[in-house]
């Protein structure tokens, strides 16, 4: 038990510890990202707005007087003209320049361009086609990451543009880096977060074990010693009602019987604790021996069925034949608690046991159309002491079902439970068919 809840507490520190760390690097990443993001688009305006009439407007009225030249001239002197103006709009390339720039007609056609990416201005213009102007747009190029603005010329009419922008490769490449870096540091951190927090939840068990083990050993201990005490007052009880010589009151024999009620509910109390205690502490001893499940069903059921009211109704689905190796008592007094558990919750309808043979498990059902436990009470009902609040005016122990999950853990089985209000409960039993070695 407590090496599970030492478990549980280790994955629960290691995954808040994961969700902090990972919530903590993605803001941290995406503020890196958008600071780095900010200031490139920032020098880049800068740029543009320290160069745009460099940029823009010698390179438009150069490419304007040129136009005009080219009408006036006859057509041997304009193909001369042409030529040279070609050679004016060759792309100056310069892979050590931080900007570059693109500037085009309206028509889309390139006027001049200073290159750092060689190749660039094919795609340039069809890579920002749809841009506003003046929005930044963040683009991938080949392998290449690159940073855009596309501004028109605002003493220009006639529609011509620029297109200026950065390689952003290499702090693309770093955010990377750092990603890979944020995920390796969460991994080991994760590591060491797992080991520190067995390490602290097992350290934080130490004191619980102790007091769970001496309380544990108290609870044994007492159950053992006031049974002899409780018998024999229950026996002195007995002893004087039949004392022929003490006549009693119709008040004082009802005090007497509920003193022997009393007494009694008390005994099995202390003998569900007893045995409980020692299941805890693995002292439980069961007699493994090879039964006939079948028969001790119909045999169980059949004296069950002469204390039950005419109100309700014993079905039986029994299949003949199941052997099963385990304890004859432990069984016989896990059928007892399910069917006097059904019995004081049922007061009409039916309750069914069923007994079948699967692959390779026994299934052992136990039903009933009783008064049913609600949602919020269904996963404590194994619970030790544990009673519903609607059951309460049923006298119980709290034991029942807490020795009957016992009997069949020490059988190697699964017991569960589904209810419905007002509609009925069904206990659900699995046994092996073979002997399963703890």
């Amino acid at each position: 038990m407590f090496k599970q809840i030492q478990r549980k507490l280790t994955i629960q520190y290691a995954a808040f510890f994961v969700l902090f760390v990972l919530i903590l690097m993605i803001i941290l990443y995406i503020a890196i990202q958008t600071i780095m993001q900010q200031q490139q688009v920032q020098e880049l305006k800068m740029f543009y707005t320290k160069e745009q009439y460099h940029l823009m407007g010698d390179n438009i009225e150069r490419n304007q007087d040129q136009e005009i030249e080219s009408d006036q001239t006859d057509p041997h002197e304009k193909e001369l003209h042409d030529h040279t103006t070609n050679k004016e709009k060759e792309i100056e390339y310069d892979t050590n320049r931080v900007y570059f720039y693109y500037v085009f007609t309206k028509k889309h056609e390139l006027v001049h361009a200073d290159e750092s990416l060689i190749g660039l201005q094919k795609d340039i213009d069809r890579l920002m086609l749809q841009a506003k102007d003046g929005e930044p747009q963040s683009v991938k190029w080949k392998q290449e990451h690159l940073l855009l603005i596309k501004y028109h010329a605002k003493s220009d009419k006639n529609g011509n543009y620029i297109i200026v922008g950065q390689s952003i490769t290499k702090q693309h490449r770093l955010l990377e880096r750092m990603m890979y870096a944020f995920v390796v540091l969460t991994v080991i951190g994760t590591l060491f977060i797992t080991v520190l927090s067995h390490y602290l939840a097992g350290k934080a068990m130490v004191p619980i074990r102790r007091s769970f083990e001496r309380q544990r050993k108290f609870v044994s201990d007492a159950s053992h010693e006031l049974r002899t005490p409780l018998t024999v007052f229950y026996s002195s009880l007995e002893v004087l009602e039949s004392d022929e010589e003490n006549h009693f009151s119709s008040f004082g024999q009802e005090v007497l019987d509920d003193l022997k009620e009393e007494t009694q509910h008390m005994k099995s109390l202390l003998e569900g604790l007893l045995f409980l205690a020692r299941y805890d502490q693995k002292k439980l001893k069961t007699k493994k021996e090879t039964i006939e499940l079948s028969k001790i069903v119909n045999n169980i059921a059949k004296s069950f069925k002469r204390t039950l009211p005419a109100t309700i109704t014993l079905k039986l689905e029994i299949e003949e034949g199941i052997l099963f190796e385990g304890d004859e008592t432990s069984i016989r007094e896990l059928l007892y608690i399910l069917l006097d558990n059904a019995a004081k919750f049922t007061e009409q309808g039916y309750i069914k046991i069923a007994l079948s043979k699967l692959k390779e498990k026994i299934e052992l059902v136990v039903e009933d159309t009783g008064i049913g436990i609600s949602d919020k009470d269904l996963p404590n009902v194994f619970e030790r002491f544990y009673q519903a609040t609607k059951n309460r005016q049923k006298k119980g122990t709290g034991l029942g079902l807490a020795i009957a999950q016992a009997i069949v853990f020490q059988h190697h089985g699964q017991i569960s439970v589904e209810s419905q209000l007002q509609k009925g409960t069904k206990f659900t039993i699995f046994l092996p068919t073979v002997d399963h070695k703890g």
